[in-house]
C-alpha cells in the first residue's frame, strides 16, 4: 500500500516535501506550482521500471512514454546539477517501510547515476541503513567473488538469480540504535542452547557433506589437485570456522552490546544486486552460516535483517508501481466508428484508448457504467454495437439521450467534449480493483453539479470490492464540498480523504495537508482562505 511521498530537488520542489496519501487524495494550487510534479513522480518511476533498458537509472522519456520529463537537467531543482535529486517511496505490508533514492548527473558530459539508496522503518520511520554503488558492472560469477559470497556446490542448483548482468550496491552504514536489535537479541538469550545445538548440527552436517566429498573424489587424483576443488575446501573451511566462532559466542554469556556488535559486523557485509534503480537481490559476506540465516529459518521472530527489509520494500514499491494507473489531462477523442482488434483489454489505456474494445467485450461492464451514467444523473446511456449485418469487426459506441421525451440515439463524437474526456476515467473507476488511479483534472469540460457528483463515484470505488485508491489533480471546489459531506453523513472517513495544498515560495514548491474533522470541516486552515476568489467575487 502506497503510504507518502517524499520529494526534495525534483521540479518544482527543491526541499524536501512529505506529501501523504490516502484512499482518496486531492492536489490543490495554483497553477504552475507544483502539482504535476507529485503524479509525475511516480509516473517517472512506474516508467522507468517498464522501460527496455532494464539498466537505466532513470527513464525520464522512453518510447512507450508516460511521462515525458526531458532530460536530468530540466528535471533537478533550478536546472542545478550540483544538486542531488532525491524521491523516497512510503510503504505498508508486513512493516512499514519506506525506500529513498538519490540520483546524480555530475556534469552534462556525464550520465546519469543512482547515488545512494537508503532504507527507513518503524513508526515514525527511520532511516537503519545506507548503500552506495560499487560502480562496477558484472556477470552475476564474478559479482559472487568479488563480493566473497559462496554458494557451495549443493546450493547452485537451487539459485534462482541468474541476470546476465547486475550491479553491486554495498553497504556503507547500518544503525546501532538498541531499540532495533534488542528483539533478536532477547529471543536468542532466552533460546542459546538450542541455538548452539543447532549450530553444532550444521557444522555436523556440513562435515559429512565434505567428507563425503572427498571420499567420491579420492581416486581422482588430478581434479582433487585442481584450483577449483582446493578453492572449494578452503570455502569449506571458511564456512566450519564461521560456525565455530558462533557456536562459542553463544556458549558463553553476552549483552546487548556484545550481540549488536557481532551482529552488525555481519549485516555490514551485506550486499544488494540491483537493476536499473531496484536491488533485486541481497546476498552476504557471512552466507549461510550468519546468525541471521539461522534465525530466518528457526524462528519467526523479527529479524534486524537489512537486506531483507530493502527487498520487502523494494517488493512493496514494485506492487505500487504495478497498481499505478495514470490518466493525463486529455484522453483520446472520440470516433464515429471502431475496429475492433481482437483483443479483451482490462483497462481503458492510459489515454483511453482501449476503452472502445474494453466495453464491447464487456456487456457487464456496459451496464455496471449506464448505472453510474445514471446516478452521476448525467443524461445519457451508453450502447455499444456492430455497425450492419456483414460488417465483421466494425462497431460503434453511442449514446441516449434519456432526458427527452423520446430518447434519442446520438453518436459520441456529436455530444459534449466533456462526456467523452470523463467517459475513461468512470469505466476505469469501475473496471479496476485494487488499483491506484491518478489522473489530472477530472473536471475539465464538466459542469460543477457533475464535479460534485464525480465525489460519490471516488468513495464508492475506494471501498469493496474495487478497494481502489485515487490521486487527483484538481481544482474543483464542487469536488471537495462533496466529500467533506459525504464524511459528515458518514460514508466515508475523514482520513479517507488526503487533502493537499501545493504553493509555489522562492525556495520552491511545498506541500501541506489539510485534515478532515468528522464533520467533514476543515481542522487546518486553507492556505490565503478556502477558494478565495469566490468570496471576492460575492462581495
Amino acid at each position: 500500500m502506497l503510504q507518502s511521498l517524499e520529494l526534495e530537488n525534483f521540479k518544482a520542489f527543491g526541499k524536501r516535501t512529505h506529501i501523504p496519501f490516502a484512499p482518496i487524495t486531492l492536489i490543490f494550487g495554483e497553477n504552475s506550482a507544483g502539482k504535476s510534479s507529485i503524479l509525475q513522480a511516480l509516473n517517472l518511476l512506474k516508467q522507468t521500471r517498464a522501460s527496455r533498458d532494464v539498466s537505466a537509472p532513470l527513464a525520464p522519456r522512453t518510447e512507450n512514454v508516460i511521462v515525458d520529463l526531458g532530460s536530468f537537467q530540466e528535471m533537478i531543482f533550478n536546472h542545478d546539477l550540483k544538486r542531488t535529486l532525491s524521491i523516497r517511496i512510503e510503504t505498508k505490508m508486513e512493516h512499514q517501510l519506506a525506500i529513498e533514492f538519490k540520483f546524480k548527473r555530475p556534469s552534462l558530459e556525464e550520465v546519469v547515476l543512482l547515488d545512494r539508496i537508503e532504507i527507513y522503518k518503524g513508526e515514525p520511520l527511520k532511516c537503519i541503513a545506507r548503500f552506495q554503488p560499487s560502480g562496477k558492472t558484472v556477470d552475476p560469477e564474478e559479482f559472487m567473488e568479488r563480493t566473497h559470497f559462496f554458494y557451495p556446490p549443493f546450493f547452485r542448483s537451487s539459485r534462482s538469480f541468474t541476470p546476465s548482468k547486475i550491479n553491486a550496491l554495498k553497504c556503507v552504514w547500518i544503525t546501532e540504535k538498541t531499540e532495533y536489535w534488542e528483539p533478536e537479541f532477547k529471543w536468542c538469550e532466552e533460546n542459546k542452547k538450542e541455538l548452539v545445538s543447532w549450530l553444532k548440527e550444521e557444522k555436523s552436517y556440513l562435515e559429512e557433506h565434505i567428507k563425503q566429498r572427498r571420499d567420491e573424489e579420492d581416486g581422482d587424483k588430478q581434479k582433487n589437485s585442481s584450483e577449483e576443488f582446493q578453492e572449494d575446501e578452503k570455502n569449506f573451511q571458511r564456512m566450519i570456522e564461521s560456525l565455530d566462532a558462533n557456536i562459542d559466542f553463544f556458549s558463553l554469556d553476552f549483552d546487548v552490546d556484545n550481540y549488536i556488535s557481532k551482529r552488525y559486523e555481519e549485516e555490514m557485509k551485506t550486499v544488494l544486486g540491483f537493476q536499473g534503480f531496484l536491488p533485486v537481490v541481497t546476498l552476504s559476506h557471512a552466507g549461510f552460516t550468519s546468525i541471521a540465516t539461522f534465525l530466518n529459518r528457526r524462528t519467526d521472530k523479527i529479524i534486524f535483517d537489512v537486506g531483507g527489509f530493502t527487498i520487502a520494500a523494494c517488493r512493496a514499491l514494485e506492487s505500487a508501481l504495478e497498481a499505478l494507473f495514470p490518466m493525463g489531462p486529455f484522453r483520446r477523442p472520440p470516433e464515429r466508428w471502431y475496429i475492433f482488434t481482437g483483443t479483451s483489454p482490462k483497462d481503458v489505456g492510459y489515454r483511453g484508448d482501449l476503452l472502445p474494445d474494453l466495453l464491447f467485450r464487456s456487456p457487464e461492464l456496459v451496464e455496471d457504467t449506464n448505472e453510474w451514467l445514471k446516478r452521476l444523473d448525467i443524461g445519457y446511456e451508453l450502447v455499444v454495437k456492430p455497425v450492419g449485418t456483414d460488417s465483421g469487426d466494425l462497431f460503434e459506441v453511442r449514446l441516449i439521450d434519456t432526458r427527452r421525451k423520446e430518447p434519442v440515439n446520438v453518436a459520441l463524437p456529436d455530444v459534449g467534449f466533456g462526456i467523452s474526456q470523463l467517459l475513461p476515467f468512470i469505466v476505469q473507476s469501475l473496471v479496476a480493483e485494487g488499483q491506484i488511479i491518478s489522473i489530472e483534472q477530472p473536471e475539465v469540460h464538466v459542469h460543477p453539479k457533475l464535479q460534485a457528483d464525480l465525489g460519490d463515484l471516488l468513495a464508492e470505488a475506494i471501498k469493496e470490492p474495487r478497494q481502489n485508491r485515487f490521486i487527483v489533480e484538481t481544482h474543483s471546489e464542487h469536488l471537495i464540498l462533496r466529500l467533506q459531506r459525504l464524511v459528515y453523513k458518514g460514508e466515508i472517513k475523514p482520513e479517507d480523504v488526503s487533502v493537499i495544498y501545493v504553493s509555489r515560495g522562492p525556495e520552491g514548491a511545498k506541500a501541506e495537508r489539510l485534515h478532515l474533522d468528522k464533520e467533514g470541516d476543515f481542522i487546518d486552515e486553507w492556505p490565503n482562505g478556502f477558494f478565495l476568489e469566490r468570496l471576492r467575487e460575492l462581495r
